[in-house]
């Protein structure tokens, strides 16, 4: 049985460090802080969750893997929600976000309704060729 959780939790702890060396190699790498910040969100939940689940695997009693699995809960829940309002605070204070990155400022059904007045025209065109 030991032999067992060992080879589990070296497994876990292998890939949570995989995922950290990518989540690491892409906040150095990308060139806009959205991309980094994904990168960043990537590392934190996956890699050190990993980490974090292969050591409670091997802990030595059930209270502490507990304890280690309820960091591991709240660490899914904050996380996420920090690099995004992270994101959207780089995507809000930007003042050159339109060079790199697509800005949809209408709603859905101001799209939608743009995208039906396109497609009554063109064919309104047809019609009169």
């Amino acid at each position: 049985m030991e032999w067992i959780r060992f080879i589990l939790t070296a497994a876990l702890v292998l890939a949570g460090l995989v995922f950290c060396g990518i989540g690491v190699y892409g906040v150095f790498k990308f060139e806009y802080a959205a991309n980094r910040m994904h990168a960043a969100a990537i590392l934190d939940t996956m890699g050190i969750s990993l980490c974090m689940v292969g050591l409670a695997i091997s802990a030595p009693d059930f209270f502490s893997a507990f304890k280690i699995l309820l960091v591991v809960f709240f660490w899914w829940i904050s996380s996420p929600v920090a690099s995004h309002m992270l994101c959207r605070l780089e995507i809000t204070t930007d003042e050159q976000k339109g060079d790199y990155m697509t800005i949809h400022t209408a709603t859905l059904a101001e799209e939608r309704e743009a995208a039906a007045g396109e497609a009554a025209v063109c064919e309104k065109e047809e019609g009169q060729a």
